[in-house]
């Protein structure tokens, strides 16, 4: 059901195609998280999916008491919503149980794996059945923790997990210069943008990546998200099939192709419609914050892809979506914390948020203070 209806003329450049392929979603993903990330190299963030409440809070306390930079970024209730928060948030690790409704942890194991995402998993789990060990070291993981969890165990799986993220952190970095040169294409003239991409590639072929397949990944990403681009102008664009990277003049002779289609499309990219959209878009996170959002649904509502509403979202609001959603929820729960008869939990509730140690993370970095220092200085 659409909920932004957009007039738009004849052949628009920007009908987008509905059917949107993992890769896609996990470029939009690499966008956004690219932008978010500051310049602290040691936050580790954290996605943890568990169908049964009370162990999912207690594994997000359990972090929060570890601490040496570990932080939960969002807490799934099966495999499908964890799989959608991996392609929002990007996080740096999955903890994630085995047997959950409507997708097991298995299989959103696996996506990670076949998608070459660089995340890696942890399992949680009830069963200590070796047919499950076999496929998840299948699926390139190498933690197995069986409940009940003891922080000292997770604490040392965590840690384990560390070095692993060091052997992508390579990775990792390409793929941020990737995004950041993607976000700045609307800046500066032709002429500056071949030169940054040469540049790019150049640093991209340099690149002494410890995983053979790593530069691929990291130009399949770059061609992928710079596709999802030029289709949200040109839904019919055909890219042919790719080179298979070995070649670095076939390889740069792609892009520059890449890069003439996208000016052309974007000489066009006028139409007073997306502006409205946008503005709708906010509208509606002023009077839905408090529900489940996420960009993969505003973009469904929108009509646009993922990758293509969350590159527009950013260039007329100056936000990424989930920085601009998490501050209007934090504006709506300042004005909660001010009633004495609301506590911290029910404030973090009501704007939207289910892990109050999440809340109280965001809620300080906002405004300096925690929810309680806050109140107390209200005088409440």
């Amino acid at each position: 059901m659409q909920l932004f209806h957009r007039q738009l003329p004849s052949g628009s450049l920007f009908r987008m195609q509905k059917k949107l392929t993992r890769f896609a979603v996990y470029v939009q993903n690499v966008y956004l998280r690219a932008s978010e990330r500051g310049p602290d190299a040691h936050m580790y963030e954290i996605v943890i999916a568990e169908d049964e409440h009370w162990l999912r809070s207690e594994l997000a306390v359990m972090i929060e008491r570890i601490g040496e930079g570990f932080t939960v970024v969002g807490e799934a209730v099966d495999g499908e919503d964890a799989w959608n928060m991996l392609m929002e948030l990007w996080p740096s690790i999955l903890i994630t149980d085995i047997r959950m409704p409507r997708r097991d942890g298995l299989d959103v194991i696996r996506g990670i794996d076949e998608a070459g995402l660089p995340i890696v998993p942890i399992i949680v789990s009830g069963y200590d059945d070796f047919a499950y060990a076999q496929q998840a070291v299948r699926f390139g993981v190498s933690e197995y923790l069986l409940k009940p969890v003891k922080q000292e165990e997770l604490q040392e799986a965590l840690r384990r997990s560390l070095k692993r993220l060091g052997l992508l952190q390579e990775v990792n970095g390409c793929l941020r210069k990737v995004e950041f040169y993607l976000h700045g294409l609307p800046d500066g003239d032709a002429k500056k943008r071949l030169e940054e991409l040469d540049a790019l590639l150049q640093e991209l072929r340099k690149s002494k990546t410890v995983h053979p397949n790593s530069r691929k990944t990291v130009l399949n990403v770059f061609s992928g998200k710079w596709i999802e681009l030029i289709r949200g102008m040109r839904p019919d664009y055909d890219p042919g099939v790719p080179p298979v990277w070995d070649s670095f003049e076939q390889t740069q002779e792609y892009f520059h192709r890449l890069l003439e289609i996208w000016s052309f499309a974007v000489r066009d990219e006028a139409d007073p419609n997306i502006r409205q959209t946008i503005r709708r878009a906010c509208d509606y996170i002023a009077s839905h914050y408090m529900q489940p959002l996420t960009l993969v649904k505003m973009a469904q509502l929108s009509s646009l892809s993922p990758s293509y509403f969350g590159y527009l979202f950013k260039q007329h609001t100056g936000q990424p979506f989930v920085a601009y959603l998490n501050g209007v929820r934090i504006q709506k729960a300042k004005a909660l914390l001010m009633e004495d008869d609301i506590k911290v939990y029910e404030a973090a509730e009501m704007v939207g948020f289910v892990s109050l140690p999440h809340f109280n993370r965001l809620f300080k970095t906002a405004t300096g203070k925690t929810p309680n220092d806050f109140r107390k200085g209200m005088g409440r």
